[in-house]
């Protein structure tokens, strides 16, 4: 080893104290991490999800300045690819240990495909496809041939209708990732491992069953105790996660719906979206589904049905239970809104629009400028208008109590795909702590977001950063002369 010192990051998505602590009775590895570290709050990215929250794990840079906001990279919703690595504009730590020689082991990390040359080994994780390479190649075919079964990203169940299917398939999943770890991190040389698990994650959103959501806890300790176990001291120690979890509470603002009462958006029967859903099937599956499907202005991301019900309080969970046992379309009109009603059917003209949401994970307003989008409306003249005027517009809005909600809106600067080279402020939609034992110092996240946030309810608790030290030594590493080696 470079200087006799190691650190491994256990990574694990949405990972929440607030669920630890709940099942700790089966969580006993990271409750003893928590117990005998030191935890700090750490906010998340904004926004706050894994497409953009990890890369700036790995970056320790914020979205403004590795460029990733979302899930998909495009220029209007209704057209455009899944992120990959391709799309991170700054280095990973995997990039500046390769430059001095030092070894890395990184392994299931979101958004790490194609993977890159680097002194070590990468397995991508989740947004790769099935069939992705490692680096270097032929790793994937050479951890399958050690674990005696094909080495996958995504579970075998992940698309069963069966929730028994889906939640074995997930612990299946979680098994084979620790198998995984485990011998890449006895065979293979590093200084540095990111090892992560993503169904920490999934559960939660495909999951209303607090059983379940133990159960994979519980996995996921497990995973971690046998990493732990075949590392040798001395060693720092990291568990993070990219953002928390937590119920939806409150009221959500449709911004498109309001943007479009304001004049700024063109409503059409004839609209489409790049579906992540649809993206994600055809990842694991290698299914031919269309890349988009019609959105209203209600329910952009979302089925009609679940965005509607969202937003008179029903949870997703509570929604699939009562689509099970009753027609949700006779119940859909008596329950919502006149204004709500007649925004169904109806979508974004994307070209068209002065002002929109592009999505519900952009969590702001994008200005159609002329000279940056391929089919602008808006001058470069008017902008500042039309940025304060719609931003006022989202301001307007009340509570059906007729208060107003807290909302910030932020501007940020005019560059292609959203980049801005100044600090923009933090988020609270998305907390992490971070806890530290004899064995990392905490790793922060600053964060920005893209357009204006707006938003009255907090849908994301504090994400993890569990941080364990030994006595380390600080080393100077030169910045790669570019990404890629």
């Amino acid at each position: 080893m470079s200087n006799g010192l190691r650190t491994l990051v256990l990574g694990f998505d949405a990972l929440d104290s607030q669920y630890l602590e709940l099942f700790s009775d089966v969580t006993p590895t990271l409750s003893r991490l928590f117990s005998a570290g030191i935890s700090a709050p750490l906010d998340s990215t904004v926004p706050p999800w894994t497409a953009s929250a990890w890369p700036s794990m790995y970056t320790g840079t914020d979205p403004s300045h590795h460029g990733v906001y979302g899930f998909f990279d495009y220029d209007y919703p209704d057209e455009g690819d899944l992120v990959t690595r391709n799309d991170v504009a700054a280095p990973a730590l995997w990039n500046y240990l390769t430059e001095v020689s030092a070894p890395s082991v990184v392994l299931n990390v979101p958004v790490t495909h194609p993977a890159e040359p680097l002194e070590g080994v990468l397995v991508p994780g989740y947004l790769a496809g099935e069939d992705d390479a490692g680096y270097p190649r032929g790793v994937r075919e050479e951890l399958s041939a050690a674990l005696g079964e094909e080495y996958r990203v995504y579970s075998s169940g992940e698309s069963s209708d069966d929730p028994a299917t889906k939640l074995a398939g997930y612990l299946d999943l979680i098994d084979l990732r620790k198998r995984a770890a485990v011998e890449l991190l006895s065979n293979r040389d590093w200084d540095l491992a990111i090892v992560q698990v993503q169904k920490t994650d999934a559960v939660f959103h495909n999951f209303d069953d607090e059983s379940a959501w133990r159960a994979v806890y519980e996995a996921a300790d497990d995973f971690a105790a046998a990493a732990l176990d075949t590392v040798e001291e001395p060693c720092n120690v990291v568990v993070c996660s990219d953002h928390g979890m937590g119920r939806k509470q409150g009221y959500q603002i449709q911004l498109n719906d309001v943007l479009h009462r304001a004049g700024y958006l063109t409503a059409t029967t004839d609209s489409e979206t790049v579906s992540l859903g649809e993206a994600k099937q055809r990842k694991h599956s290698g299914a031919d589904a269309d890349a988009s499907d019609g959105r209203s202005l209600v329910t952009a991301g979302a089925t009609t049905a679940e965005r509607l019900l969202s937003r008179v309080g029903l949870t997703p969970g509570r929604l699939y239970s009562v689509a099970e046992t009753i027609g949700v379309e006779d119940i859909l009109f008596d329950i919502v809104p006149n204004s709500v009603r007649q925004s169904v059917g109806k979508g974004v003209d994307w070209r068209e629009s002065m002002a929109y949401c592009r999505s519900e994970s952009r969590l702001g307003v994008r200005i159609n400028l002329a000279g940056r989008e391929p089919a602008g409306v808006v001058s470069e003249a008017a902008y500042e208008t039309v940025r304060g005027s719609s931003f006022r517009s989202c301001l307007s809005w009340k509570r059906p109590t007729g208060t107003p909600p807290s909302i910030r809106c932020y501007p940020v600067r005019r560059s292609t795909k959203g980049h801005t080279s100044t600090p923009l402020p933090t988020s609270s939609s998305g907390r992490a702590t971070t806890t530290t034992c004899s064995r990392p110092a905490s790793m922060a996240v600053r964060s920005s977001p893209l357009t204006s946030t707006t938003t009255t309810r907090r849908a994301f608790s504090p994400p993890t950063v569990q941080a364990s030290t030994t006595t380390r030594r600080s080393t100077a590493l030169p910045c790669p002369t570019s990404r890629r080696s």
